[in-house]
């Protein structure tokens, strides 16, 4: 996914250079920024792996009971 962002975002910056395009040329810069960064959503999603704790313990609970009048 970085591979197709870098290109995307060299061949957006080359034709912003020959048509002159500031636009274009903000949007390569961005595609090429986060291809180089290895930054934003990848083909796997935006969130981050939670992290698997299976070293899980109960603690005991204690009841009180209330009774009615």
């Amino acid at each position: 996914m970085r591979i197709i962002r870098l290109l995307v975002g060299g061949y957006a910056l080359v034709e912003a250079h020959r048509a002159s395009d500031i636009l274009i040329g903000m949007m390569g810069a961005v595609l090429v920024g986060m291809a180089l960064l290895n930054a934003g959503c990848g083909s796997q999603g935006c969130g981050i792996p939670a992290s698997r704790n299976n070293h899980t313990t109960t603690e005991e609970v204690e009841y009180e009971e209330i009774h009615s009048k």
